[in-house]
């Protein structure tokens, strides 16, 4: 059996590597970044992950409803508790990323699907019938373009519907 010649190996090595910058370096930039980890915020939420969606959270988050990071992962975790089986969709996604590539705000019509108890239910139709788009503000403070974390959430028609729930769930008792 013959080894095949040099210029062929380095020929066949030089392709590879082209190959793999050119799929590579789009997965590098800091807006496939952001995209991924919005995506990692919603999986996390429909898996019921705790851990990974307090990793997505900035240490410093505070959003418009009044939480901090911990006690959004606690409502969130309440929330998602209510559902057998969670679904996030974004309509209408978009994305604006600042000039240095360190900030990004991205905004979608946020849609939960799924099945639970009745409050799953409520969240469920609330979601459906909103025309408010939620506006998410990440951060991204290392040199990694794809180290985002999120710092703020801000959706008025949400903040009132999170107010509903608090209220009713500090009426059960949860």
């Amino acid at each position: 059996m013959t080894l095949p010649s040099r210029p062929l190996v380095l020929t066949v090595l030089g392709c590879l590597l082209v190959a793999a910058l050119a799929l590579g370096l789009p997965w590098l930039s800091s807006e496939s970044g952001v995209e991924r980890a919005w995506a990692g915020l919603a999986r996390a939420i429909e898996k019921n992950d705790r851990e990974r969606l307090t990793a997505y959270l900035a240490e410093d988050y505070n959003d418009a409803f009044g939480l901090d990071r911990a006690q959004a992962v606690e409502l969130v975790a309440s929330i998602r508790g209510q559902f057998i089986v969670c679904t996030i969709q974004r309509e209408s996604p978009s994305r604006d990323l600042s000039q240095d590539k360190r900030a990004a705000v991205t905004r979608a019509l946020i849609r939960v699907g799924g099945h639970g108890s009745p409050v799953a239910s409520a969240v469920v139709q609330t979601s459906q019938s909103t025309q408010t788009p939620t506006e998410f503000r990440w951060r991204r403070d290392t040199w990694k373009p794809w180290d985002w974390r999120l710092v703020s959430v801000d959706n008025a028609e949400a903040a009132r519907a999170i107010t509903r729930f608090q209220r009713d769930a500090a009426q059960i008792g949860l």
